[in-house]
């Protein structure tokens, strides 16, 4: 069952149920007030026949059947005169020449109440002329009418009347309850299309999520539990989009580097099987290339050794899997030992290494990572300056920092490319870069060092004018 049809037929069950006791509810306070106002209107009367007959002096005269008859007309009440026996000697609706046939009318309950209490009420069926009457009788003491016993006055009103009444009252009551039931269930209805249109709206807006529509969002219309059930499906949408994208994001590097990976180890792994094949075909016993070809597959044996361990090291870097050691180190020593292991390298592509180191100040880090990431930057400057170039690493206080870069003048990188060039095998000239050696992740593994130091690799370059790498290290 729909929400919508559970609300309203929770609406509807409740006003069917508050309108009928309502209308219950009033029927018998209006009966209630009938029948009271019924018994004041045949008090009052009462009062006026008896102030009548004794004013009149009618008790014992024969012509007060006239006056009387005309009384009970103008009243439209039936009324009875009762001995203290219980016969009638007058009653307005029964002629006088009958009222021998009557039956005895002591024991009737209002004449039983009033000769107990001088006052009595009933109502019934009357034997004496078939019809519904409300009674009212007081008993007169035999002083005031002249006799020598007591007598009894009765007043009657028709039912019919009282009943005719409250059927029209009632009739009443329920009309108005079923117009109620009919105004409120409208009302209900036009409610419940307003209270569920939020929740409909939410409703398809989570399908349509579901479906994989993650640019739906849900309109908030009121700041209420909904409107805060809207805003945080449509947080949940905005944060399962930017996983979507950051997820696809992933798969696409994931490829990018499945495909780098295959294509950087099968250039050697093809190039080893070309040249022992060679050697295993006859050439190993051939002194003129059999050493040359055993020294190109040991280089490309070294180089995928290199790349092996680069990849390990990446993967370790990457999953948070690398332990790092920090303490605090002199910046000097690391810079001139790492200069010094590389002056043989630059001295044999003809480039002068220089350092450039102001006071010497102590760092915050792991020594050994930021070695390999010197170690990586002045190796990528040696190989990417053309000879009689210059390679230049410098070291400066700023603050409570100190600030180390590698500085070279050698064939710089295109502008567009300085964003990418740390990612994992990215090359701006593929033929240039492998002939110079490299495995494509060096540049990855200096940006991952660099940032577990809560730091960032800045690159300045200009194309056939040199390249600045540099990054920032706590002092001490």
């Amino acid at each position: 069952m729909k929400l919508r049809t559970k609300i309203l037929s929770t609406y509807l069950l409740l006003t069917v149920v508050g309108v009928v006791l309502v209308g219950v509810v009033t029927a018998f306070q209006i009966q209630t007030y009938l029948e009271r106002h019924v018994e004041a209107d045949l008090g009052e009367r009462l009062t006026l026949v008896i102030r009548f007959l004794s004013e009149e002096q009618l008790w014992l005269q024969k012509e007060r059947r006239v006056q009387l008859s005309t009384i009970a007309e103008a009243l439209h009440s039936r009324i009875t005169i009762i001995d203290r026996s219980g016969i009638v000697f007058y009653d307005s609706q029964v002629p006088d020449d009958s009222l021998s046939y009557l039956q005895n009318h002591l024991h009737r309950a209002e004449i039983q109440q009033a000769s107990k209490q001088t006052f009595g009420i009933d109502r019934r069926q009357s034997q004496s002329v078939g019809n519904a009457f409300f009674y009212m009788a007081r008993r007169i003491p035999g002083a005031s009418t002249g006799r020598s016993d007591s007598v009894y006055v009765r007043v009657a009103r028709s039912l019919e009347e009282v009943e005719g009444m409250q059927k029209d009252i009632f009739l009443t009551i329920g009309f108005v309850m079923f117009l109620a039931i009919v105004l409120i269930g409208f009302v209900s209805i036009r409610l419940s299309k307003t209270a569920t249109r939020p929740i409909v709206s939410i409703v398809q807006t989570a399908k349509a999520i579901r479906d994989g529509d993650l640019e739906q969002r849900i309109p908030i219309l009121a700041q209420d539990e909904l409107g805060e059930l809207s805003g945080a499906i449509n947080e949940m949408a905005q944060t399962l989009s930017n996983d979507i994208r950051r997820l696809q994001r992933l798969e696409q590097v994931r490829s990018e580097f499945l495909g780098n990976v295959s294509h950087e180890l099968r250039t050697p792994l093809f190039s080893l099987q070309g040249f022992l094949e060679t050697l295993i075909d006859g050439a190993v016993d051939d002194p003129a290339v059999n050493r040359p070809f055993l020294e190109k597959a040991l280089h490309h044996a070294h180089r995928l050794n290199a790349l092996l361990h680069d990849l390990i090291q990446i993967s370790s870097i990457e999953s948070r899997e690398m332990i790092m050691s920090f303490r605090y180190f002199s910046v000097r020593e690391l810079l001139e030992s790492c200069v010094a292991e590389m002056k043989s390298l630059a001295e044999k592509r003809g480039v002068r290494l220089s350092t450039d180191i102001g006071e010497d100040v102590r760092v915050y880090g792991d020594r050994d990572r930021l070695k390999q990431v010197m170690t990586n930057l002045v190796d990528n400057a040696i190989k990417y300056t053309t000879s009689g170039g210059t390679v230049k690493v410098r070291a400066r206080a700023a603050n409570d920092l100190c600030i180390i870069s590698v500085q070279d003048t050698g064939i710089g990188i295109p502008e567009e490319h300085i964003p990418r060039i740390s990612e994992r095998f990215y090359r701006v000239d593929r033929d240039r870069s492998r002939g110079v050696g490299g495995t494509g992740l060096g540049l990855a593994i200096v940006k991952h060092i660099v940032e577990a130091h809560e730091s960032q690799l800045r690159i300045q370059s200009t194309v056939n004018d040199g390249s600045t790498f540099s990054f920032a290290l706590k002092r001490a």
